[in-house]
């Protein structure tokens, strides 16, 4: 049940401007992009992963907006 929770109350991100990760650990989206499964990382980052391509990293935090 606490995961079923879980998935209910995370929150979701869209993205506002395109990225192309640089650095191995970053990853890429198009803006529009559903960002899913978000953890904060720090003021500036956070990780998550791309709905439409499956790919998880991190992103800047500044490029998304929580929907």
């Amino acid at each position: 049940l606490p995961n079923l929770v879980h998935l209910f109350l995370q929150k979701r991100y869209r993205a506002i401007y395109d990225y192309a990760a640089a650095d191995e650990d970053e990853v890429s989206f198009a803006d529009g992009d559903l960002i899913v499964d978000v953890q904060q990382i720090d003021e500036g980052w956070m990780f998550g992963r791309v709905e439409r391509t499956g790919q998880q990293g991190m992103l800047p935090a500044n490029y998304v907006e929580a929907i």
